[in-house]
């Protein structure tokens, strides 16, 4: 059956969805949605054009129907990226399951296998440590285009 979020909007409208219902998975990974992850999930929701409260809250009962969608540009992996960790971090705790979900959707996002342990690793101490996100992209986007 196709919901209202499934026939509405381009495959990019899509993808943000995806990234959302990910976002709401990880955010429950511990049991609870805490206040700060349900903000953050909410501005991010907001940066995508997707603000109908009740289309949230029927994404935030069904995030289990959807997978993370493969970004088409290298920005917006990233940028997916980054969003997922400052989740995480945003009850100013994380614990292994979320940390797991975030490793395994490094691959999701389309990164290059051989590179997920050092993406993993590197934004992980970024975002751990603060980072604006202008480094992270930095730093990131080197790993990802590096010979090695």
């Amino acid at each position: 059956m196709m919901t209202i979020l499934d026939a509405l909007g381009s495959a990019e409208y899509k993808q943000h969805v995806s990234l959302l219902a990910t976002l709401i998975k990880l955010s429950e990974v511990d049991g609870v949605i805490a206040p700060e992850e349900w903000e953050i999930i909410e501005k991010i929701a907001f940066k995508y054009g997707l603000n109908d409260p009740e289309g949230l809250k029927f994404l935030k009962k069904n995030a289990g129907k959807y997978s993370l969608r493969t970004p088409y540009t290298l920005d917006e992996r990233i940028d997916q990226y980054y969003q997922l960790l400052k989740l995480a971090y945003a009850d100013g705790q994380t614990d292994e399951k979320e940390l797991e979900l975030i490793k395994r959707s490094i691959i999701s996002l389309g990164f290059p296998t051989d590179k997920a342990d050092d993406i993993f690793n590197k934004g992980l101490e970024l975002v751990k440590n603060g980072a604006e996100y202008d480094l992270f992209y930095k730093e990131i986007k080197n790993i990802v285009l590096s010979k090695e």
